[in-house]
Formats: C-alpha cells, sequence, structure tokens
C-alpha cells in the first residue's frame, strides 16, 4: 500500500511560505492526510496558516485526516516541554537562553476545530483536536516519528476501505490507443 508522501511533505513545507501558495491546492487535491505546520514561536504563522490554507481544505477527500504541527519546539525554553527520553535534561540555567512560545497548544485545537467546523464534519466523527494538534523539532526530531505514526495508523484504515469500496477514481491511461490518422485537409 502506498501513500502519496508528497501530499503530506507539500503541505507541511509549504505551510508559511508564499512562494508555495499556489500549490498548496495540488498536494491536498484527494489527500487522505494532511499536516498543516505552523512555527511555535510566530503567532503570525499560526495566522497565515489559517488564511491561507483553511480554504485549500476543499480539496482533500471527504474523510481526510488533519494535523495542526507547532514546530521549532527547540528553540523554546525547554523547562516548559515535558520530560521526553529521546531529550537530555537541561539544567535551568540553560533554559534562560531559550524563547517563550507564542502559539499555545490551546491556539492549536482551536485552528483544527474551525477545520472542522469548516469542513462541516460533526466533531464526535473525527479524532479529538487533542490528538491531531503536535509541537515538534524537525531539528532535533523530537516528536517527529510519534507525529507520523498517528497521521499513519488513522489513514491506512481509510485508504483500505476506500479500496474496498469500488474502483480508484483515476484513470488507467495504460490501455490507450490513439486514434488512427486520416488524411485530410490541405497538406494530406
Amino acid at each position: 500500500m502506498a501513500l502519496k508522501r508528497s501530499t503530506v511533505e507539500g503541505a507541511a513545507l509549504g505551510s508559511g511560505r508564499e512562494q508555495f501558495h499556489g500549490l498548496g491546492s495540488m498536494y491536498c487535491r484527494g489527500a487522505a492526510a494532511v499536516i498543516l505546520t505552523y512555527d511555535v514561536n510566530s503567532l503570525q504563522s499560526l495566522t497565515e496558516l489559517e488564511e491561507r490554507f483553511l480554504a485549500l481544505t476543499d480539496s482533500a477527500s471527504a474523510d481526510c485526516i488533519f494535523a495542526i504541527v507547532g514546530n521549532k519546539v527547540d528553540l523554546t525554553d525547554d523547562c516548559a516541554l515535558p520530560p521526553d527520553e529521546n531529550r537530555p535534561e537541561k539544567s535551568v540555567a540553560s533554559c534562560s537562553s531559550k524563547v517563550r512560545k507564542q502559539v499555545c497548544a490551546e491556539d492549536a485545537i482551536a485552528l483544527y476545530k474551525k477545520i472542522v467546523k469548516y469542513k462541516m464534519l460533526d466533531e464526535k466523527d473525527v479524532p479529538a483536536a487533542e490528538k491531531m494538534c503536535f509541537e515538534t523539532s524537525a531539528k532535533t526530531g523530537y516528536k517527529v516519528d510519534y507525529l507520523f505514526e498517528t497521521v499513519f495508523e488513522m489513514v491506512v484504515p481509510i485508504i483500505v476501505r476506500q479500496k474496498a469500496e469500488g474502483p480508484p477514481q483515476t484513470v488507467d491511461i495504460t490501455d490507450y490507443k490513439p486514434a488512427k490518422r486520416t488524411k485530410s485537409g490541405c497538406c494530406a
């Protein structure tokens, strides 16, 4: 079973970049999962994510899984992060060089709920907002595997069900035979 990894990466990579804005609907079209990423150190990045990509969710499949991901937690005050076996503990003195997060988990949860409402979905039919909002660090790898494992575990059953329900909504062109050319016109 193959997932369109570019769909997930495209949505994640393009989230805050204006030059990728036009590509969003192409990457979201028919997606089984969309990962929307913002910078936890920039409230503006979450605002821009909402402004630019809320409407793009229209092109995703009807039962698409949405994940809201705050990235760059490695730049935040480590004292504010819960302990993690993958991250060495820091002394309180080293915490002072980090910045406080500008976007809290409640902001991400509010955006997730806004997407659910925008898509006119019933909250009881979708994963809980708290389960679909993550904080990661692409630089250190903090909770990145957990994010993708969680999304993958939710997406696979959807894809299996879709395949069982009927033929894919794609066109197979391997058996395409071009029409025979006929002589016509002044130059034939």
